[in-house]
């Protein structure tokens, strides 16, 4: 399925994982397990927060510095594209 607003969506899997500090698969099982603390916080980042795996936070040297959002397949597969590609740039990946 194609779609022009896959930008927006890798954004909000990044996005939300760097905003909560948390990866978005671990943001996936908070919404489950508290759906209005994630529904507030969707609303209190602007919106821009998808709570599905493909939001990686990026680590150098265990220090937070940024985070990668992909977004075009499954959500697994987002994920592991996400991590194979920070591996890659010599940075480790936080999906939890």
């Amino acid at each position: 399925m194609e779609s022009n607003k896959r930008f927006e969506i890798a954004f909000g899997k990044a996005y939300g994982a760097l905003a909560l500090g948390v990866g978005s698969r671990a943001l996936m099982k908070r919404a489950e397990e508290q759906p209005y603390f994630v529904a507030a916080a969707t609303a209190a980042i602007g919106g821009a927060l998808i709570p599905v795996p493909g939001g990686v936070l990026v680590a150098d040297n265990a220090r937070i510095i940024g985070a990668v959002g992909v977004s075009g397949d499954n959500s697994d597969n987002d994920e592991a594209a996400a991590v194979r590609g920070i591996g890659n740039a010599g940075l480790e990946s936080v999906t939890g």
